[in-house]
């Protein structure tokens, strides 16, 4: 698979990474490190070199899981995890002090078994008066250190991107991106590409909206304090749920030309947006890993202008851009 540089941090990722999320466990489940690793050797055997997690990700169970399971598989991986300024839906962060984004990623390090973090980004803007150049400076004291090789910020305007790569470089972004969401983000984007900035894309499939599945089934996997949140009201509440299956249905018949799957089709549409360096597909189950890895080798050339012209029967998106 397509290795892409990370600025000049020395880093690379495949263009497709496993997203670390989907690995649980979940609040009700035990840890079932047995699935992990599967999922890992999986993806790796498909060409996927990187996990994304991050110490926000189900209050830091998740990089426990991702850590044991890490220590049971033979080939190291490029491993990134994120510091958050407090708490979210999915848990706890740290804060953006330097003092609190050093422990942070000592912590992290701890919790993945690991001597350094491949990457390391700002999970997003912190709203306690924590100045940004402080914190970006403790990112950058962690590389002098040798505990991070790469930082990035996720989540993050062009205008305080601008500010920190002004400082020092920012070797990469996160934000999400698919036929139906985020889409406004794309100017942004291309922007960081010309700026020597990749960027990682996460929800390409929008959260399995994208994947094939009926809106009663995509709806059913977002029960609880989920339906409250913005992602669902925006893209699965009533009227904006029809709307976005409309665009995945229309994905269906150029998918079938192309011998490939709704899925595929997707992330491969991400991966060639101007500024992407690699889209974050996540998932429990191997065969779907498997799957999204072959999004990597799927050439859009001659259906692209059909899969934008889809892009309308969206959600309602601002698309102008």
């Amino acid at each position: 698979m397509e290795q892409r540089p990370l600025g000049a941090s020395g880093v690379s990722l495949s263009v497709i990474g496993l997203g670390g999320y989907e690995l649980g466990p979940e609040p009700d489940e035990p840890p079932d490190v047995g699935r992990a690793v599967e999922v890992i050797e999986a993806s790796r055997d498909a060409g996927i070199t990187w996990l994304d997690t991050s110490e926000n990700y189900l209050a830091t169970h998740n990089e426990s899981l991702i850590g044991e399971a890490l220590r049971r598989v033979s080939d190291e991986f490029v491993v990134a995890s994120k510091v958050a300024p407090g708490a979210a839906i999915t848990g706890g962060g740290s804060g953006f002090r330097p003092e609190q984004v050093h422990a942070a990623c000592r912590a992290s390090l701890t919790r993945l078994g690991l001597g350094c973090l491949d990457v390391y980004f700002l999970h997003w803007p912190d709203d306690s008066g924590v100045p940004l150049d402080e914190t970006w400076g403790a990112m950058s004291e962690l590389v002098d250190q040798g505990l991070v090789r790469a930082v990035g910020m996720s989540n993050y305007t062009i205008d305080d991107i601008r500010r920190c790569h002004a400082q020092r470089p920012v070797d990469v972004i996160q934000t999400g991106l698919s036929l139906i969401d985020y889409l406004e983000d794309r100017p942004l984007i291309a922007a960081c590409g010309e700026l020597g900035i990749a960027a990682t894309i996460y929800e390409p499939v929008a959260s399995g909206i994208l994947t094939g599945k009926t809106l009663d089934e995509v709806r059913a996997t977002w029960t609880g304090a989920w339906e409250q949140s913005a992602f669902y009201r925006r893209l699965l509440s009533p009227g904006n749920g029809e709307r976005s299956i409309a665009v995945a249905d229309g994905l269906r018949p150029i998918a079938a030309r192309l011998h490939a799957t709704v899925a595929q089709v997707a992330i491969a549409w991400v991966l060639q947006q101007p500024g992407v360096g690699a889209a974050i597909a996540g998932s429990r189950q191997r065969r779907h890993m498997i799957e999204n890895a072959g999004a990597a080798r799927l050439d859009l050339s001659g259906v692209t202008a059909e899969i934008e012209a889809l892009i309308p029967l969206g959600p309602g998106l601002d698309v102008s851009a």
